[in-house]
Formats: C-alpha cells, structure tokens, sequence
C-alpha cells in the first residue's frame, strides 16, 4: 500500500508540474506576442515608405532631362542649392527654322513702318521702239569709188541710193542702199524695178 501511495503522489506532481510549465509558456508567448503586434517594425516602416519616394521621384521627373539645355532637377533630400544649367544660344540657321529672328538682325526691318504710306515705285517704261521700215541692199564694197560707181548705176535708173560705212571685223565697208521702205509692198516693188534693169538687190528690214 505505501508503495502505491507513494508512486501515486509522484505522478500527481508532475502532472501538475507540466500544467503549471504549460501556463507559464503560454503567459511567456502571449506577452510576446503583445510586445511584437505593439513595437514598430522596422521593415514594415521602410517598406510603406518606399511609396512615398516613388511619388516624390515621379513628381519631380523632368522630361527634358536628356536636351541640351535643360534644368537639372536637384535630388530629393539633398541640402544644396539646384544648380541651372545655361542653354546654349542657337545659331543663326536654328533661328531661322523655327521662324524666329537671329540675334543681330536688323531692328528696323521687324518695326512696322510709320510716318505715311509709301507710293509705289512707277513701272519703268520700256525703251521707245522705232517704226519698222524696210532697204534695199544694192552691194557692200571695200572701196568708196566701187560704191560711188553702184550708186550711179543706181541713179540712172530713177531711184536715190545712198553710201553707208560701217566697220565689220576691223574692216571698213561701203553698202550701198536704196530706201528706206515704210512698207515692204513699196519696197518689194523698187525691188523688181532694180532687178528688171540689172541690179540685184537684197530685201532687208530695219527697226523693230
């Protein structure tokens, strides 16, 4: 009987040991786990930050980063001052493809003009055009006597001629010629008359 007695109480305490073990530990994990749901979590913290930097990087993008000339945009977080970055002036052909006036144009050619209106300059008249008239070449000679000689020819027949000298290819010629025509019926009829008696004649027009 005491043997039994004996191993009887043994077993109660340590069935009573594990239950009181068991509260303990649970006691342990709960103020654990109270602890861990109350103290901030760094990871937590940096993770939900990382938003916030997004927006900011997306609300200072500069589009224009990549030109020449841009602003740079300063770094978020930074203490500097934002440096500008000076553009480039364009050149003279730039300007005039987008239109607009190179630096040193003239300032009087984009004033509007003032002080009345301009009369427009009269259109220059051409040049005073001659009558048409028409000749009869009897023949161009080297010597005045020659032509002298034709020309009386000529005048036997009842017609006047005349003795014109001109220099032709640094050679001095006298033509001997009837006329002039107002009108070429008047001087195709002297025409045939010449040719009749002997003289060849050669039909010219003069004036424009």
């Amino acid at each position: 009987m005491s043997k039994r007695t004996t191993l009887r109480g043994q077993f109660g305490g340590t069935v009573i040991g594990l239950i009181v073990g068991l509260v303990i530990g649970l006691g342990i994990a709960l103020g654990v786990a109270l602890y861990i749901t109350k103290a901030p979590l760094p990871f937590m913290n940096r993770f939900q930050e990382r938003p916030a930097s997004a927006a900011s990087g997306a609300s200072n993008w500069n589009p224009n980063q990549g030109l020449s000339g841009a602003t740079a945009a300063p770094p978020a977080g930074s203490g500097s001052m934002p440096v500008t970055v000076a553009s480039k002036p364009l050149s003279p052909q730039a300007l005039a493809k987008l239109g607009q006036p190179a630096a040193g144009a003239s300032q009087a050619a984009l004033a509007p003009t003032t002080g009345g209106t301009t009369t427009p300059a009269a259109p220059t008249k051409p040049a005073a055009q001659g009558p048409v008239q028409y000749v009869l070449q009897v023949g161009a000679y080297s010597t005045r006597e020659d032509a002298e000689r034709q020309r009386a020819k000529v005048a036997l027949i009842g017609q006047e001629a005349h003795v014109d000298e001109r220099v032709v290819n640094g050679r001095t010629l006298y033509r001997v010629r009837v006329g002039p025509f107002t009108s070429a019926q008047q001087a195709e009829q002297t025409q045939k008359l010449l040719g009749d008696n002997g003289v060849q004649t050669a039909l010219m027009r003069t004036g424009s």
